[in-house]
């Protein structure tokens, strides 16, 4: 079972109200943190595909647009060359 949360004056408070019976054995591990940014999606061609924003929050500028299109291509070859992210 995977239940996410966040520390909170020094004690885990669980996400959702969830509760855990007095002396369950745990394992607490930090996660990635949350995106602040909408996802963008890439499809080789055409142009980012924002998922998860509101209309027009995300400002592309012809550099942004270069960042996004370079972060995807350096994934790729690490996807062609099997190295990790």
């Amino acid at each position: 079972m995977e239940i996410f949360g966040h520390i909170e004056n020094g004690v885990v408070v669980l996400e959702g109200g969830a509760s855990l019976p007095e002396g369950t054995r745990v394992c607490v591990a930090t996660a990635p943190p949350s995106r602040s940014e909408p996802e963008i999606v890439m499809i080789p061609g055409q142009l980012p595909i924002v998922r998860g924003g509101v209309p027009g929050s995300v400002h592309l500028t012809n550099e942004r647009i270069h960042e996004i299109f370079e972060a995807e291509e350096i994934e790729a070859l690490k996807r062609q060359w099997n190295v990790s992210s």
